[in-house]
């Protein structure tokens, strides 16, 4: 997502500040110009120096996988809570601070419900827990900080490494299902997140306010992969992976990943959130007090990522 924003706030006119550890890879913004700022939110002696000139902060940064309930703990909500704080410290005029949290930090829902932002959240994964932590954190300062937080759901585009796994498999001619039930999401092109987090940051109806911004807001893992299907001019048949085989391979995963000492985004924390059927929420308020509308059908925005993934040799 850093990327796709970080484009799209150049293109409008804003000069940018970019958050980079030195093993950054740089392929997808090394055409912008804007002034790199090398440190980590455990830290921010860094970005201390250069928050004054700062306007508005769009935080993206966080661990997708960790190794442990804390270390998400530790970056995504103390890195979230850190930056805030040097926020209050050394912007001069900070118009607006823009969190992206996840779907993940409200959790799933009931057959026949769509989660709205006014629902408690319950979230079921170390991640999701993480990241809701780091809303709180937030929420408590919302009498001296000017957020907006977005919660973006499944995610598809231009640049995605998560996605693409599943656009390979129908390209092979392969339905997955997890399990023989049918499960349902909401689902989000890049292009569409990166728009409503704009409108978000930009218009006064965001201050103090979380949003669910999605291209759909309920449709069937089924159907997603036979839209991707449709766009690739492939035929597709089914193969049931059941939940037990899938948790007993997550387990192996995990524990050599960790042996290795690196985090596992196949884990049997993330088959918490896998085996709910219904990960369905509401973008009614974004429509009507952002007046955000998809940029495109879910059919044209699924053919723009494929021809990506074809242009740059990955399918």
């Amino acid at each position: 997502m850093g990327s796709h924003l970080a484009e799209r706030l150049s293109e409008i006119g804003c000069d940018l500040y970019l958050l980079l550890r030195e093993s950054s890879k740089l392929d997808n913004i090394n055409h912008l110009s804007f002034t790199p700022v090398i440190d980590d939110l455990r830290d921010g002696s860094k970005l201390a120096e250069v928050l004054p000139d700062i306007d508005y902060i769009f935080h993206s940064a966080g661990l997708i996988k960790a190794r442990s309930r804390e270390e998400f703990m530790e970056v995504n909500a103390g890195g979230t809570e850190r930056l805030a704080n040097l926020a209050l410290q050394h912007c001069r005029e900070l118009k607006r601070f823009v969190y992206i949290s996840t779907q993940a930090a409200a959790g799933p829902t009931r057959e026949g419900e769509a989660r709205s932002e006014v629902d408690t959240p319950q979230p079921i994964s170390h991640y999701g827990e993480s990241k809701l932590a780091g809303e709180t954190a937030l929420l408590a300062l919302k009498d001296r900080l000017p957020f907006s937080i977005i919660r973006p759901s499944a995610v598809y585009g231009e640049r995605d490494q998560e996605m693409l796994q599943i656009f390979q498999s129908v390209k092979a001619g392969i339905l997955l299902k997890f399990g023989r039930q049918e499960s349902y999401i909401s689902i989000a092109y890049i292009g569409d997140i990166v728009e409503g987090t704009i409108r978000a940051a930009f218009m006064t109806e965001g201050i103090g306010e979380t949003f669910f911004i999605n291209t759909v807001d309920k449709l069937s893992q089924w159907q997603a992969q036979y839209l991707m299907a449709d766009a690739m001019k492939v035929e597709i048949r089914p193969i049931v992976i059941p939940f037990w085989l899938l948790n007993r391979l997550a387990g192996m995963v995990e524990s050599f990943e960790n042996s290795q000492g690196r985090a596992s985004m196949i884990s049997r924390d993330k088959m918490k959130e896998l085996r709910c059927r219904f990960w369905v929420c509401s973008s009614e308020k974004a429509r009507s007090l952002l007046r955000f509308e998809p940029l495109l059908p879910i059919e044209e925005s699924l053919q723009k990522t494929y021809q990506w993934y074809l242009d740059h040799r990955m399918l």
